[in-house]
């Protein structure tokens, strides 16, 4: 398993001054909850939402969650928009194509980069006759989500190989169905995520590498997002949900022992899978440079109808990555 990379120093720094408020806070706070309603991924990097439960980072700054399981990214967004939840886990493809397209969502903490460790991968179910990436022309290819990081990246690799998107089918699946897909057959190959994507690596599914490695590196893989005028209106228990949060995914990558235990508590995956899969590290702030390279993928496949200023998807109160 690679060693887990220390938190940022603008993260490590939040950390410590989140500590030494809590110590401040007044014991009324703890009677004068605010409750913010959170709708979690169900395909990982959520374990820091319990994290700052179970250790009272949230309690400490007078906050109470109502958390849900979110279906998809676009899902998540329009849950914000319709002021269902405060916040809500989604990818860079949505939200940059809403962005784009005026409406007022920003992204207010990371929860996970793309980096060296694989967070998705291209998969096609053992024994197929698929060899090489030429042997996709007319193929179905299921992903969890066409406009996202893993079409880009597929699309880009296609390109690599002298073919277009028209010489493949492209199906739209949900998280959970990508990898079920790949196995029955509906589909030639896949682009599973998450823990589907770690548990069909663990199966024994072969692997087109080639795939990942098209992936903007350091670009936000899942993060937290919120309706920008619910975010400025709620500025300071926002900010005090992002302080527990920095501290839980300190804890998180300090201990992966709980993030399994989570695992275990909150999905229904294999426990040999769960004790065995590599942790991805929890970033809590955001690489803007990256995510506006990925952008530019995104336009160039026509994801999005324009690449937006990060400061249009950024709220100004999220954390940054020091360059």
């Amino acid at each position: 398993m690679k060693q887990l990379p220390k938190v940022t120093r603008r993260v490590a720094t939040l950390c410590l001054a989140a500590t030494a408020l809590a110590a401040t806070l007044p014991s009324a706070l703890a009677q004068d909850m605010q409750t913010i309603r959170v709708e979690r991924s169900p395909v990982g990097q959520f374990q820091g939402l319990f994290i700052a439960e179970e250790l009272g980072y949230f309690k400490d700054r007078g906050i109470e969650l109502d958390v849900s399981i979110g279906t998809s990214p676009d899902g998540a967004l329009a849950q914000l928009m319709s002021n269902q939840k405060d916040v809500a886990m989604t990818g860079a493809a949505p939200l940059g194509a809403a962005v784009a397209n005026g409406l007022p969502v920003v992204a207010v903490l990371n929860a996970q980069d793309q980096n060296e460790t694989p967070t998705f991968g291209f998969l096609v179910k053992p024994g197929s006759p698929i060899k090489t990436i030429e042997d996709l022309k007319g193929k179905k290819i299921g992903l969890p989500g066409i406009a996202s990081p893993q079409g880009a990246a597929l699309l880009q690799t296609l390109e690599d190989h002298g073919m277009t998107r028209d010489d493949v089918e492209l199906v739209n699946l949900p998280f959970p169905g990508v990898l079920s897909a790949i196995e029955s057959g509906s589909v030639d190959a896949g682009i599973p995520i998450g823990l589907f994507y770690t548990l069909g690596e663990q199966q024994g599914y072969p692997e087109f590498k080639e795939v990942f490695d098209n992936a903007v590196q350091n670009a936000p893989a899942v993060f937290f997002a919120a309706n920008k005028n619910w975010a400025d209106e709620n500025a300071d228990l926002l900010s005090r949900f992002i302080e527990a949060m920095a501290l839980a995914y300190e804890y998180a990558n300090e201990h992966p022992e709980k993030v399994r235990q989570i695992d275990g508590e909150q999905t229904k995956l294999p426990k040999d899978f769960i004790e065995t899969r590599d942790i991805v590290p929890f970033e809590a702030g955001f690489d803007a440079d990256a995510w506006n390279k990925q952008n530019e993928a995104f336009a160039k496949y026509e994801f999005i109808s324009r690449i937006p200023e990060s400061s249009e998807y950024i709220w100004s109160g999220a954390l940054k990555q020091e360059n």
